[in-house]
């Protein structure tokens, strides 16, 4: 776990000054099927967060505070697909495995549709839970069970950007929709056409540049107009692409710092 992929710093502009850190690192080679990255984020001001999906689900090791709805979240904790975004607020120093959207599911064989919406304490899921220090060597550690022909269609809809109708999806496949909704379902945690929707959206929304126009962005990434682009990001994100790009400090593409601290 030594491959540094992207590293981004922010000093805030709060009274105090303080400083938000986060690295992306891949994991070992044989597992980079199943987990896309390990996010690191360092922040010692307890801060509002932004979370909505990416398509990955995950799992996170947090030494210090997260709270969700009120309530503090576990130490280690796993995550699925996640229906709408979510504000929490969370300071200290967070580890992030950030798997393939059906990565969780092929190492530890859990129904993906059980963590959808959820956040499950890892001790509820492993019997000896990993440490953030030893996560690579225990993922490494598990059987694992590749799901060959979702995978294939997972890199197809990646590739194509999320501009993929159900009918290529059918032709690329061989199957029908129906055992690719039941596939999906099971190691993804969602149907095809939500994951294809979930990438052209943060396609367009990794495109977007403070000092470049909305609309040629728009048609370049396959909405018909600028309103169902923006409701699509809006149902997404809760946010409109403007008070995404000047209101928010991107940690990842889908968890942002809120600007601002309680």
């Amino acid at each position: 776990m030594d491959e540094i992929v992207e590293e981004k710093g922010a000093v805030s502009r709060q009274p105090l000054f303080w400083y938000i850190y986060s690295m992306q690192v891949l994991p070992a080679i044989s597992l980079r099927p199943f987990i896309r990255h390990y996010l690191f984020i360092e922040n010692p001001v307890r801060t509002p967060i932004r979370f909505f999906s990416d398509g990955n689900p995950g799992i996170v090791f947090c030494d210090g505070e997260m709270i969700l709805d009120g309530e503090y979240l576990p130490s280690s904790f796993a995550y699925g697909q996640i229906s709408g975004f979510k504000d929490l607020y969370y300071a200290g120093s967070l580890l992030i495995v950030v798997f393939r959207p059906f990565g969780l599911h092929a190492l530890t064989g859990i129904p993906a549709t059980v963590l959808k919406d959820r956040f499950i304490d890892l001790s509820l899921i492993f019997r000896q839970p990993p440490g953030r220090e030893t996560a690579d060597e225990f993922f490494s550690g598990l059987q694992q069970a590749p799901c060959s022909l979702t995978q294939a269609c997972i890199n197809f809809i990646d590739q194509q950007k999320g501009l993929v109708s159900l009918a290529q999806l059918q032709d690329f496949s061989g199957y029908q929709e129906r055992q690719l909704e039941r596939r999906f379902k099971v190691s993804v945690g969602i149907s095809p056409v939500k994951y294809c929707n979930i990438v052209r959206t943060h396609t367009f929304l990794k495109s977007l540049r403070k000092d470049a126009a909305i609309t040629p962005l728009v048609f370049e990434n396959g909405y018909f107009d600028q309103s169902h682009a923006i409701k699509d990001f809006k149902k997404l994100t809760g946010l409109t692409p403007r008070h995404y790009l000047h209101h928010n400090y991107p940690l990842a593409s889908n968890f942002l710092s809120r600007n601002c601290t309680i």
